[in-house]
């Protein structure tokens, strides 16, 4: 993960709030932000049923500010991209990552549409509205396309997600909650035509944590009934959830409901602890939503699922499932966690 807690540079724009966003130009990179990612995550199964997740997220970093761009040799930004796959029924999970500069075609990404890359790792989306995302490293490659079945949602309000009290600690983010996913997948030289659900999205800003937050439990789940859920709970040092944590609800109809820190409750029911770097995770939540009497419990598919990456960064991104009642029916899904700031001074690389 990229991120900052400084104040903002005054040269690089801060999200504010009335942005109101414009497609296909806010598919693509915004370059007069410090900040930037494209995510993509999934659950994934071949024809005999056995299960896989994936992750690819690009990120880009301005390093300067105006952009001048007077020579192919100008490095301007600098470019992230973390690949990830979970074989479930395998109970195994390989991560790569890699870090460019974006001279000369290494690495890059359009302002007019969302097309990026970082190397041969690539994100794009097509004329008729579908993504292809692709990685391949050390005998895992992933190539899929990905067809919307929701439109973009804008998440937070007016425009903007807060994180954290600080005016300038907030990002624009829109979400594609629910892509159907079909490609193939190779571990190992054996190759597995696979499909399932995907989830994509896209963040960007100068400053986007508070200073007092050591990082965030995220979660992307996708529930059988048609609705897709976004929590973002932001930690104070001491573990309780500021007051700017929120999160979304993308009803089966696509009607969007914004949810308050008031509006949830996210319980740890048990951990685990890395034995790459002694980092200790919570490992299932109980997740209640009182409005809509909504509970769910949300477990990890695979343990271990953490990412350690280039950029001396470590954290928990992972494919779970999910079961609960909604207003007393069952309910099934699955789901992506993302749990940043556990492993002691992972961030200090990006800070």
């Amino acid at each position: 993960m990229l991120q900052t807690t400084a104040a903002a540079s005054t040269d690089w724009e801060v999200a504010q709030p009335g942005y109101r966003y414009t497609f296909p130009a806010d598919y693509g990179s915004h370059e007069r932000y410090r900040h930037e990612w494209w995510y993509y995550s999934g659950n994934l199964r071949n024809g005999a049923g056995r299960r896989f997740g994936f992750e690819l997220t690009i990120f880009r970093y301005g390093v300067e500010h105006p952009i001048a761009h007077a020579s192919a040799w100008d490095i301007d930004d600098l470019y992230s991209a973390h690949f990830a796959v979970s074989d479930v029924d395998g109970r195994s999970f390989r991560s790569f990552s890699r870090t460019e500069r974006a001279a000369l075609g290494i690495a890059g990404a359009s302002p007019a549409d969302e097309r990026a890359h970082v190397g041969d790792w690539s994100i794009e989306r097509r004329p008729d509205g579908s993504r292809m995302v692709a990685a391949q490293a050390d005998g895992v490659s992933l190539r899929l396309e990905l067809v919307p079945e929701k439109p973009p949602i804008a998440q937070g309000i007016d425009g903007i997600i807060q994180k954290g009290a600080c005016a300038a600690c907030t990002t624009h983010y829109y979400s594609v909650t629910r892509l159907h996913a079909a490609g193939a997948l190779v571990l190992d030289g054996r190759r597995y035509d696979v499909e399932g659900a995907a989830w994509n999205d896209h963040e960007w800003g100068s400053v986007v944590l508070d200073p007092r937050s050591p990082g965030w439990d995220w979660f992307a789940m996708q529930l059988d009934d048609g609705r897709d859920v976004m929590l973002y709970r932001l930690r104070r040092p001491d573990g309780s959830t500021l007051a700017q944590s929120s999160g979304t609800i993308d009803g089966a109809d696509s009607i969007r409901t914004f949810l308050s820190r008031a509006d949830f409750r996210v319980s740890a029911l048990s951990t685990w602890t890395s034995p790459h770097d002694g980092a200790r995770y919570p490992s299932a939540w109980n997740i209640e939503l009182p409005a809509t009497r909504t509970q769910l419990d949300v477990r990890p598919l695979i343990e271990d699922q953490e990412l350690i990456t280039d950029q001396g960064v470590a954290y928990w991104e992972g494919a779970c499932t999910i079961r609960g009642t909604v207003a007393g029916k069952a309910v099934t899904g699955v789901g992506y966690t993302e749990l940043t700031g556990y492993a002691p001074g992972s961030m200090d690389a990006v800070r």
